[in-house]
């Protein structure tokens, strides 16, 4: 969990241990006073909101990585045509829209997007798309008869597959977006509450004469 901790959380669960080191201290010394017991108590809360928070962030982060992941790419070199040599260099969104792997063919040296889609996202635009096509083979009266039969067949596979990838990925939409929604509330809480920590642990180090 501590990975999907931001800077301003991290920060604040270390302020928030050094007063908690000092309450026990307090605490064996007996002058612990209800202010402390107080400041104590809204630490030890804020703790478990930012601990809730952050593990629904890391569900909701590795989710949509695994969802990312589904999309798996049978790439091969438009020149050898072989898919044993490629190195994956990074993406480009293409001209119809959506984001490709780019590859580079360490035998062939030379570098290519391929066509399909890297992520579920932008593969349901790649999908319909295609089902257009489909469907504009199946009423075209000039297509032999197999050919209208066989793209019948691929659009009611596309419907079940597009019927199966949509609901997933709405789902995680929206689960990213209650997230973010929750995230502008989390942040303005511990950065509120960490510069009154600073406030306070400034106080602490306040010089005082010893001669009173």
């Amino acid at each position: 969990m501590k990975q999907y901790l931001n800077q301003n959380e991290r920060e604040l669960i270390k302020l928030i241990t050094f007063f908690s080191k000092r309450a026990e201290q307090l605490i064996q010394d007996g002058t612990l006073s209800e202010e402390h017991q107080q400041l104590g108590d809204a630490c030890q809360k804020l703790t478990n909101q930012i601990s809730r928070h952050a593990e629904v962030r890391e569900q909701v982060t590795q989710k949509r990585e695994k969802l990312r992941n589904i999309i798996k790419d049978n790439a091969s070199c438009p020149k050898c045509y072989g898919n044993s040599h490629l190195k994956l260099i990074g993406a480009a969104r293409t001209e119809k829209g959506w984001k490709s792997n780019k590859y580079k063919c360490r035998r062939c040296n030379v570098e290519f997007v391929w066509g399909k889609p890297n992520n579920p996202w932008d593969m349901v635009i790649f999908l319909e798309q295609y089902l257009l096509e489909m469907a504009a083979n199946t009423a075209n009266e000039t297509l032999p008869e197999e050919v209208r039969q066989q793209s019948a067949q691929v659009i009611e596979q596309l419907q079940v597959s597009l019927g199966q990838l949509k609901p997933v990925l709405a789902g995680s939409d929206q689960e990213q977006s209650d997230l973010e929604a929750t995230e502008t509330e989390m942040s303005k809480m511990v950065h509120q509450f960490k510069n009154y920590l600073l406030i306070e642990k400034i106080k602490l180090n306040t010089w005082q004469d010893p001669l009173g």
